[in-house]
């Protein structure tokens, strides 16, 4: 609990709402274009669903937003603390760096679970909400287009809610999907010792690869394996979920073990790194 409340400081709850703010604001946006055209897509309307809802904030913060908060959360805890010198500090107390490293990356996974966990209910609670104040109303065709009698689109049902397996086996891809990215930023953090190099070496290199995903390179790159283990609709994509468009390819246990040596790669790397740094530094 100490190394939780430790990574709770104004940088770090002002990206998670930032966060949250913007996947409302995404569902928000698809649901008010389609009611006013008078259909909504499977994929904003079941969200009325609890465990649809779940499953949606599971998808979303192990995409774009998830990426960028954890980002942010590694870089003002761990980074913060190498950049400050008082990683040395801790290790005077710990010297198991694994343990220290376990900790600080544990902290990280149970914020991430615990965003996802309130966006998902506010998904759930915001779309109710849609549903009551800004109802689907199917639009009518003019007679003329319908053979002289007036039809109606019929209302839109969702085509798949998930159910409560499918929303605990999201939240377990999404968690997979955040340790690869606390081992790609706490790698960042052992390598540069810096708050802003944590930033950029652990979000840079998947945002800038991120348009590689349509050319024959795709499937040996994460944002593939991601999407993939996700089962992420590929029509939600940039519009839902700020993710890459990857194509899919049904082959999601193939990218969870990619995801899975990947993030452990990482966590080595970074283990060493963090492992290197001394417990005591001379004064300059």
């Amino acid at each position: 609990m100490s190394e939780l409340r430790a990574l709770w400081t104004a940088p770090v709850w002002g990206a998670t709402a930032v966060a949250v703010v913007v996947s409302l604001g995404l569902v928000a946006r698809l649901w008010m274009a389609g009611a006013a055209y008078g259909a909504l897509d499977p994929s904003v309307s079941a969200l009325t669903s609890l465990p649809s809802a779940l499953r949606a904030a599971a998808w979303q913060f192990a995409t774009l937003l998830g990426l960028l908060l954890t980002g942010v959360v590694v870089a003002t805890g761990l980074g913060q603390t190498l950049e400050g010198g008082t990683w040395g500090a801790l290790r005077l107390f710990e010297n198991r760096v694994g343990v220290l490293w376990a900790r600080k990356a544990g902290a990280v996974l149970a914020l991430a679970l615990a965003v996802q966990l309130v966006t998902g209910v506010l998904l759930w609670l915001s779309t109710s909400v849609f549903g009551v104040l800004w109802p689907v109303r199917p639009r009518a065709v003019p007679p003329g287009f319908g053979g002289g009698a007036v039809v109606h689109v019929p209302p839109p049902v969702p085509a798949e809610s998930a159910t409560w397996s499918q929303a605990v086996g999201a939240i377990a891809a999404a968690l997979l999907v955040q340790i690869l990215f606390i081992s790609l930023a706490g790698c960042a953090a052992a390598l540069l010792r810096s708050v802003i190099g944590t930033l950029a070496l652990g979000i840079g290199p998947l945002l800038v690869t991120a348009p590689l995903v349509m050319l024959p390179a795709a499937p040996f790159l994460p944002h593939r394996w991601i999407a993939d283990l996700l089962d992420l609709p590929s029509e939600a994509q940039y519009q839902l979920y700020l993710w890459n468009q990857a194509p899919l390819d049904p082959s999601p246990m193939t990218g969870g073990f990619a995801l899975a040596g990947a993030a452990a790669l990482a966590a080595v790397a970074a283990w060493a790194g963090l492992r290197s740094e001394r417990a005591l530094r001379p004064v300059d």
